[in-house]
């Protein structure tokens, strides 16, 4: 359980480094494209679980960072 929560900080960390970087309409198209590739991976699962969920772990750190810089 330790070892994920680290990977999820990580993951969490780097998504909001990279959208400070971004203007906030920047960030919301981002999100929103971030946001269709969720459900592309959910329509259309791999051969591979883990690969997906570390794709959607992704995409939920950066739908994170982008709620918290546009509150």
């Amino acid at each position: 359980m330790f070892t994920r929560r680290t990977a999820d900080t990580k993951l969490l960390t780097d998504a909001r480094r990279r959208i400070a970087k971004m203007s906030p309409q920047a960030a919301r198209e981002y999100s929103a494209t971030v946001w269709a590739y969720g459900w592309r991976i959910a329509e259309n699962p791999g051969e591979h679980p883990e690969d997906d969920l570390a794709e959607w772990d992704m995409a939920l750190a950066v739908l994170q960072a982008v709620r918290e810089r546009m509150a």
